[in-house]
């Protein structure tokens, strides 16, 4: 089914609706919906408000590494304004795309039936980062697209 729902995720107009604009209302440079694999132990970019979208969307991040594995296996958001200086950063993905990220915010998607995954929100258009306020306003965002990740997970059931 993951595969089925990383489609329906990718291709869905209401949840890339969400996604742009929960990246606009914390003033991000970019965000994603990565989505977790059937045995948890991946996560995938599914759906990306980047330029380099066409290059994120299917990349693939052991849920061992990175800050955004930490946010899914402990379920817990976070805010990280100078990513260079975290010992957890995975710059893979920046490697990849050719980018920088120096402040991110990832919050956990999930409800409580299943997992799905991480929204991120990358590069603060603040000089001092991501605030409380952003990652409040994150967590209701996401809140929303775990509602949508349910409809389409069980509509490809």
């Amino acid at each position: 089914m993951t595969q089925a729902l990383h489609n329906a995720a990718h291709d869905d107009p209401t949840l890339t609706r969400e996604l742009s604009e929960a990246v606009r209302a914390v003033g991000a440079a970019e965000g994603s919906v990565l989505l977790l694999d059937e045995q948890g132990k991946t996560l995938r970019f599914a759906l990306s408000e980047s330029p380099a979208a066409s290059k994120l969307v299917g990349t693939e991040q052991p849920v061992t590494r990175g800050v955004v594995g930490l946010v899914v296996s402990f379920q817990q958001p976070t805010i990280t304004n100078k990513l260079q200086d975290d010992p957890q950063h995975d710059p893979s993905v920046d490697a990849k795309v050719g980018t920088v990220t120096t402040s991110q915010m990832a919050v956990p998607l999930s409800d409580s039936e299943r997992e799905y995954g991480v929204l991120t929100a990358i590069n603060s258009a603040q000089p001092d980062g991501f605030t409380d306020a952003d990652l409040q306003r994150y967590l209701d965002a996401a809140q929303a697209i775990t509602r949508r990740l349910h409809d389409l997970a069980e509509g490809v059931r």
